[in-house]
């Protein structure tokens, strides 16, 4: 009886000894690549809605919208294609920079997304996609980028 419990307790041990799965690297919807100092560009990656908008918000304050169009609609981002076709400038003045890429299923309007998120950090809340108050399906990628003077 003895050896049944001992031979039962070990067998509970080495149980709890299972090692656990390795952790999945967070995904990654959008590439920062840098083109200098102060440049960037932003590539999709593939699986993603096929509209987005690129909002910073530096350390020295101001709020860009890096994706304005004539339309004040997200653009087309297809994947690994630098988003608008552009190399972003990010003045160094400003600091270190948090990037919210906000990518969509259809195309949004720009201002309404642009103050959700500038309210969001005024009042120092997270960015995510479940904050937003858009129409279809939406997802957020927040990036960071230290510019240097160059």
């Amino acid at each position: 009886m003895r050896g049944s419990i001992l031979a039962l307790a070990s067998l509970l041990a080495l149980a709890g000894c299972e090692k656990a799965a390795p952790q999945q690297p967070p995904s990654q919807r959008v590439t920062l690549v840098q083109k200098g100092p102060a440049l960037i560009e932003l590539l999709p990656a593939a699986g993603q809605p096929p509209y987005c908008l690129v909002f910073t918000i530096a350390e020295g304050g101001p709020i860009r919208h890096l994706t304005m169009l004539e339309d004040k609609l997200s653009p087309d981002c297809p994947a690994g294609e630098p988003i608008a076709g552009n190399v972003f400038r990010i003045p160094p003045r400003e600091g270190k920079v948090k990037i919210f890429v906000v990518f969509s299923d259809r195309a949004l309007e720009s201002d309404p997304i642009g103050r959700q998120i500038s309210d969001l950090v005024s009042q120092k809340q997270p960015v995510t996609a479940m904050d937003l108050r858009a129409p279809g399906r939406v997802v957020v990628e927040t990036l960071e980028f230290t510019p240097a003077s160059g």
